[in-house]
């Protein structure tokens, strides 16, 4: 009796899905697995320990991972509202435009082209209180007569944190919402007109609602990126000082391989990664939602 012959598709498909295994499935695996163990680096038996829900229960109780999360809810918030505005701005300047809209585009991905390790360099040499650019400016333009700490000072320095994020994601918002202001029929915009409303009613009205879906995307992309930020904050502060810009993953980065304590870190990181989804699913159903009151207006 012959063995069955693979068809070529799953002939096809076997490699990459060993390789997607090997580099994602068992990595998962093993890294939920710890998470319900005392592993400990410093101890490699100890990865065999299963202590069942001990980490999680743990974690419930714990006053610096709930600090790191409201930590990182704030930057959130902060980040994403100021950034659809600047975004929402940059947008419309560019769409109204008459010449030179391709290299206006092309200067507004300008930032997305940086990695988040050099942007935290980049502001982390600006916000120097002795050498930075912000403080060369401010005294120079006599706003200051001493150096200001932006990086030593906790409220200061999630400033700094905020503008450097702010800086490097807006073109995300403003490349999604200039698509939406691309892709609208101009006859509401005309109809507006006529019926004698003003810009602000325009906008108000006919244009934000068309471009709402597009600002929903852009926020939930731009939410998994901040509620897993690490680069720019491991950069600038470290988490400090005395861990006032402490965010969730670098809490989980400190908590693995600062105390070694990877069990633990990985509860952190599912808890974590549980409180993202949240948050995605939040901005779906506000993106269907308004994708639903297009179909009906529209």
């Amino acid at each position: 009796m012959k063995a069955p012959r693979l068809s070529a598709p799953v002939l096809l498909l076997t490699p990459a899905v060993i390789v997607l295994a090997a580099v994602v499935l068992v990595p998962l695996a093993l890294s939920l697995y710890s998470s319900f163990t005392s592993f400990r680096l410093t101890r490699p038996a100890s990865f065999f320990n299963v202590i069942w829900f001990d980490n999680y229960l743990s974690i419930l109780t714990n006053w610096d991972f709930w600090v790191a999360f409201g930590r990182t809810v704030l930057l959130l918030t902060v980040a994403l509202n100021l950034e659809m505005l600047l975004g929402l701005g940059l947008a419309m300047l560019v769409e109204r435009a008459t010449r030179g809209q391709r290299v206006l585009r092309t200067l507004m991905m300008f930032p997305m082209m940086f990695s988040p390790i050099l942007v935290g360099f980049q502001f982390k040499f600006m916000f120097n209180d002795n050498v930075g650019v912000v403080n060369n400016a401010l005294q120079s333009l006599g706003l200051t007569d001493a150096a200001i700490p932006w990086l030593i000072d906790g409220t200061l320095a999630f400033i700094a944190i905020s503008i450097a994020e702010i800086w490097s994601s807006t073109s995300v918002f403003a490349i999604l919402i200039l698509a939406g202001l691309l892709a609208m029929p101009k006859e509401p915009i005309e109809a507006a007109r006529v019926d004698g409303c003003t810009p602000w009613q325009t906008f108000r009205y006919v244009t934000w609602p068309f471009v709402m879906p597009f600002a929903y995307i852009a926020m939930t992309i731009r939410s998994l990126d901040v509620a897993r930020a690490y680069d720019i904050v491991k950069i600038m502060t470290d988490g400090g000082p005395a861990g006032r810009t402490e965010l969730l993953w670098t809490l989980v980065g400190r908590t693995a391989y600062g105390d070694a304590r990877m069990g633990m870190a990985n509860a952190m990181a599912y808890v974590s990664i549980l409180l993202s989804i949240a948050f995605t699913y939040y901005f779906f159903r506000k993106l269907a939602a308004a994708r639903t009151q297009i179909g009906a207006e529209w």
